[in-house]
């Protein structure tokens, strides 16, 4: 399998708002930034997976027919915070969460090992579906870089506290030639 992790362009929220699973407009610069996407990718792909997401459903759908819409692709849900600014939480639970925020879910939310137990499942789903094939995949920062720990050779070996190191700006394209999924 050759695959692409591809990040969702730019959105239109005020910059520290926390959008998780919060449905968001797309920046007036999508076309531009999708084109240059595509310039990224291969001619052709046999598969096209996305969040469900607007940010992330557009691009799936600017790219190519017949996406395959996954909620497992969604990014995490912050909860009581969806929308929010960082400035506008309560600091004191801002800030244990902050701390925690491997172990910690958010009020009403989710946290980082439920992001990561979908990425996992979703990995199972790549590993029945697309051997031998080249897939894309258009989805959130979270989930893109959980996905990196675990089928990336440069980051699989990385501790998950080092999970939002890796580089991963809006419009990204991380290719993985050989990607190591498990046998189902």
């Amino acid at each position: 399998m050759e695959l692409y992790l591809i990040r969702h362009t730019r959105v239109a929220v005020p910059k520290g708002t926390l959008y998780g699973q919060f449905d968001v407009a797309l920046a007036e610069t999508f076309a531009e930034e999708a084109a240059t996407i595509r310039g990224k990718l291969p001619a052709a792909w046999d598969l096209l997976y996305s969040s469900p997401l607007t940010r992330c459903k557009t691009l799936a759908q600017w790219l190519g027919p017949a996406p395959a819409f996954d909620d497992l692709l969604m990014e995490m849900s912050f909860g009581d915070w969806e929308g929010r600014l960082l400035t506008e939480l309560p600091q004191k639970e801002a800030r244990a969460w902050g701390d925690n925020w491997l172990t910690q879910r958010t009020p009403g939310g989710e946290g980082f090992p439920d992001l990561y137990r979908r990425s996992e499942r979703f990995i199972e789903r790549l590993a029945l579906e697309a051997k031998g094939k080249v897939a894309l995949v258009v989805a959130h920062s979270g989930l893109l870089r959980c996905l990196c720990l675990q089928l990336h050779p440069e980051y699989c070996r990385w501790d998950k506290s080092k999970t939002f190191s890796i580089p991963l700006d809006y419009g990204a394209v991380i290719h993985i030639p050989s990607p190591s999924l498990p046998d189902y």
